[in-house]
This record gives C-alpha cells, structure tokens and sequence, in this order.
C-alpha cells in the first residue's frame, strides 16, 4: 500500500516536473534551439524524458532490493550502493544550482529553472525513499532470524 501510494506521488511530480521544463520563456526556447535540447521541445518529449530518468532510478533501486533479497549483495552493500546513488543526485542538484546561476541559464524562467532543480530533487527521494525501505526490510529480517536462533 505504502509503495503504491509512493510511485503515484512519484508519477504526479513526473508529470508536474515534465510541465514546468516544457514551459521556459523566450530566451529557454531559443536556448533550447542554440543548445539542440530536442528532448524538452515540447511537453511530450519532456514527459518521456523525464519518465525514463525516474524509471530507471526506480528500477535501479528495485535491481538492488532484489539482489539483496536474493542475498547476492551483502546487507551492507546495497545501501552503500544506494547512498552513492543519492549522492550522485545530489552532486547533480548542485551542479544544476551553479550551472542555473550562470547569465545563460538563469535568464530560462521560473518555471524551467523549477523544473530543473525539481529533476535531481525527485532522484534522492526516490533513491532515499529506497535506502529507507532497505533499512526497513533488514530491521524486519534480523529480527525473524534472531527468533529462529532463540
């Protein structure tokens, strides 16, 4: 329940995160041309750019909990991996906030400079959300197999 509520939540900010970077002003659309970013032309492209980018973030994090599950990553492994997922992201966020400050950038409009900041933002809460349920299910683990031993 708790995970479908979570991808539904992820896919009305994929839609909403699609729409703010399809709508730059002037100057973004004419960067958009000058730059050969295709993919944000229109609401559609974006859509699926964005769709792609959050699925396979999600499908990463889902790879990496069956693994464990399957005990081919170690019970620290995985997390350590997702925690390098979440920091890449957040490298990312920060990369966009100086690259969104340059004269270029910063001249895109609110609504595409939201929408690019809101991209990496969506990444560490899908990877943090996925650290926080690894954490979950090994609590839950332990503590069955500590009863089994007893």
């Amino acid at each position: 329940m708790r995970k479908s509520v979570f991808y539904f939540l992820v896919a009305c900010l994929v839609v909403l995160n699609g729409y703010l970077l399809a709508r730059p002003n002037l100057i973004g659309k004419i960067g958009l041309i000058v730059y050969k970013y295709y993919y944000l032309r229109s609401f559609p492209r974006t859509l699926l750019t964005v769709t792609i980018v959050c699925a396979i973030a999600i499908g990463l994090t889902e790879l990496i909990s069956v693994l464990m599950q399957r005990h081919i990553l170690g019970r620290t492994i995985g997390p350590v991996i997702t925690i390098i997922f979440v920091l890449l992201a957040f490298a990312q966020l920060i990369k966009t906030g100086i690259d969104f400050s340059t004269w270029s950038y910063s001249h895109t409009g609110l609504r595409f400079r939201l929408g690019a900041f809101m991209l990496p933002t969506l990444m560490i809460v899908i990877f943090t959300y996925s650290l926080l349920g690894m954490k979950q299910t090994h609590s839950v683990e332990a503590e069955e197999q500590q009863g089994l031993k007893a």
